[in-house]
């Protein structure tokens, strides 16, 4: 049975410009990783993904020490823009539960990622932490696209206050966005949105963003604020999950609404 091929990045827009028998060099952190910890070798496959979502499989026609140079075996897909896009604001958590979701939730097609420094955070990113926090994100992002091979590389921003974050989705709001929050004592559960969400595209809603809090829950001011901006609590489901799997599931049920699966 053939294997799949193995993934890797290319982050400038080689793809955007190339085509089917062109030549290209995998060079940087990716290249050194495919040739000196991979070990890929001439005749080898592997699959190139860039930030917009073209994908693209390329043969090694040489492998040197930190790079290899590759052949194009067909024209790159298409950039690939899904409508509409899912983002998650993940509260920092403790004991690696944010990586955790930020990891599930780009499997499962995350747009855009946003961390949140709510006021019950335990885990705070201040000062050195804030750039060391977003490039550890970004790392789980990029690690995660290569492992699922899926197209695109999910945009993680940087770390928001509360202040920051209602200032940040009250302009999505107002450009049409759908703002949801998980709130394990709310009424309203997500699936009553369904037929909403399942015309979400159709009505001209381009970005759905899920918010999941901290380990100790949400504070009440910060619930109100969100709701003074146009976001809506809804309920998961019975169980209270962890904040690392709360996000994720909160898109796979909407992967499948949006018609992204199926």
């Amino acid at each position: 049975m053939p294997t799949t091929p193995p993934g890797f990045l290319i982050d400038d827009d080689a793809l955007a410009r190339a085509s089917e028998g062109e030549q290209l060099t995998l060079a940087g952190d990716e290249g050194r990783h495919a040739a000196k910890v991979a070990r890929i070798g001439v005749g080898e496959q592997v699959l190139l993904t860039d930030g917009p979502g073209r994908q693209v499989l390329a043969e090694v026609i040489a492998a040197r020490k930190e790079q290899l140079d590759l052949r194009l075996l067909s024209d790159p897909s298409p950039a690939v823009e899904r409508l509409p896009r899912l983002a998650l604001v993940q509260a920092l958590a403790t004991g690696g539960r944010d990586e955790q979701a930020v990891e599930s939730a780009t499997e499962l097609g995350v747009d855009r990622v946003i961390p949140w420094i709510a006021q019950r955070s335990v885990s705070v990113w201040r000062g050195e932490k804030l750039r060391k926090g977003r490039a550890k994100w970004e790392s789980t992002v990029r690690a995660a696209v290569k492992q699922c091979r899926r197209p695109g590389i999910p945009m993680v921003e940087d770390a928001m206050s509360t202040a920051q974050l209602t200032a940040r989705l009250g302009d999505l709001v107002q450009s049409g966005a759908l703002v949801l929050v998980l709130h394990e004592q709310e009424s309203r559960a997500l699936m009553s949105l369904a037929d909403q969400l399942r015309m979400a595209s159709a009505d001209g809603v381009e970005e759905i963003v899920i918010i999941v809090g901290p380990e100790g829950g949400i504070e009440p001011a910060e619930l109100e604020a969100l709701s003074g901006i146009g976001a809506r609590s809804v309920l998961l489901g019975p169980e209270v999950l962890r904040s690392s799997t709360a996000g994720p599931a909160a898109l796979a049920v909407l992967s499948a609404l949006v018609g992204r699966w199926g």
